[in-house]
């Protein structure tokens, strides 16, 4: 008989995992907190529950009664604390503690854990409400306001002058649940994100990847991601300047096993942190890692939800970010609007490097937040001989794919 194997959260990401725990042999059940029936990973599982993954009692009983041996779930942060509490009071295998999920994911308590731990962080402007901004004046613009407990880019705002320090404050306030933003020096550089493993308290960096952004604001909204290209021409400054502190920080922590990935800006030969997760991130490292190394994050992760051990590949043999061929995860990004028809999707899926291609939104669907990942249409995975070849590949899918408005206007944004 299959193991059952519980997955929180349906979005497209989630689906990806739901497949490959398929693949492993295992009877899967998805659940999420919008009860919507016909969510992405809801389609591809063998069953699905109509309960909000918040209702914890609930969700408990309904694990026992039904025999479900393994709790999953990743990619979103807002999942994680429900991910804990229902582990722990079912009594099945948990990757961390609130306390641990808290001290990453919390952008203002990383950033603390980060200075302790030797790791550069951008400049912090300290207040504790709005009147308190008024202390501010005569600081150095732009800044970013962005709420301590939110992902995907939510909240976030880019501030270039006192005048609008409030307002943009106030903005980023809405997306906070627990009431806290951060003002940070916004500090100009090339983005990189980095991805550990982390295996029986060992830490080892698996990939590190460039990631080209929008060169424009527009308006108060950040920058977007373009993709992520691998590997990255900073590993060393990598290995040198951020490894030993996340090494340091994970033993302090306590942490055993998992993934955590980092956001960073480099600048003047140093790596500026300004935000982590623990989990896998839009950039799915473990596909790259997998294809490259040989070594199935994925399956570790899942395998996890089951044994409680992080095993089946030996992180510290297998790890090498600096890959040998070229990858890029591309976010194919639309124009904040309605997708009201599409073109040229099987095409790409056909072309010969590229290896994956997750579709994030679909006809009819409209941009909910402009400046975060609601833009991102699709993701389209690459793989081939060298820098100067992805580009090329990337060109040519930008150029294939055609999302049309509603006035027959083509959304899809030529950014490479």
């Amino acid at each position: 008989m299959k193991k059952k194997l519980l997955f929180l959260g349906s979005n497209y990401l989630l689906a990806e995992a739901v497949l490959k725990a398929k693949e492993l042999g295992y009877y899967t059940i998805v659940t999420d907190w919008n009860l919507v029936e016909n969510s992405p990973a809801k389609q591809v599982a063998d069953e699905h529950w109509e309960i909000s993954l918040s209702d914890i009692d609930t969700m408990v009983t309904k694990i026992k009664d039904e025999n479900v041996e393994g709790v999953f779930t990743n990619f979103t942060d807002s999942y994680l604390p429900y991910y804990v509490k229902i582990c722990e009071e079912a009594g099945l295998p948990c990757l961390a503690n609130l306390k641990q999920i808290e001290m990453i994911s919390n952008k203002d308590q990383s950033k603390q854990m980060c200075m302790d731990h030797g790791i550069s962080v951008s400049k912090r402007y300290y207040i504790n409400n709005q009147e308190d901004i008024v202390k501010l004046k005569g600081i150095k613009f732009p800044v970013l306001t962005k709420p301590v407990d939110n992902s995907g880019q939510r909240g976030i705002f880019v501030c270039h002058s006192f005048d609008k320090l409030e307002q943009l404050y106030m903005e980023s306030l809405k997306y906070s649940a627990s009431n806290n933003v951060i003002i940070e020096e916004y500090v100009e550089g090339d983005y990189v994100v980095m991805c550990f493993t982390i295996q029986n308290g060992v830490v080892t960096l698996s990939t590190m990847a460039d990631k080209p952004v929008t060169e424009h604001f527009v308006g108060n909204e950040p920058r977007l991601p373009k993709g992520y290209v691998m590997p990255s021409k900073y590993i060393d400054l990598c290995i040198e300047k951020t490894l030993p502190g996340v090494q340091a920080f994970v033993k302090d922590m306590g942490l055993q096993n998992g993934v955590i990935c980092i956001e960073a800006v480099v600048k003047d030969n140093d790596i500026f942190v300004f935000e982590m997760q623990f989990r896998l991130g839009g950039m799915r490292h473990h596909n790259f890692v997998l294809k490259e190394n040989g070594m199935d994050i994925m399956a570790m992760l899942l395998n996890y939800s089951f044994s409680g051990k992080f095993d089946g590949w030996d992180a510290q043999k297998f790890d090498n970010p600096k890959f040998k061929n070229a990858y890029c995860s591309l976010n194919v990004l639309i124009e904040p609007d309605t997708a009201a028809r599409v073109e040229g999707l099987d095409i790409v899926k056909a072309m010969p490097h590229v290896t994956n291609f997750t579709l994030m939104m679909k006809e009819g669907d409209t941009v909910g937040i402009a400046g975060t990942v609601q833009q991102i249409f699709c993701k389209v995975m690459m793989k081939d001989d060298s820098y100067e070849k992805i580009l090329e590949d990337i060109r040519h899918v930008l150029k294939t794919i055609k999302v049309y408005n509603k006035e027959g206007k083509n959304i899809v944004m030529q950014l490479w």
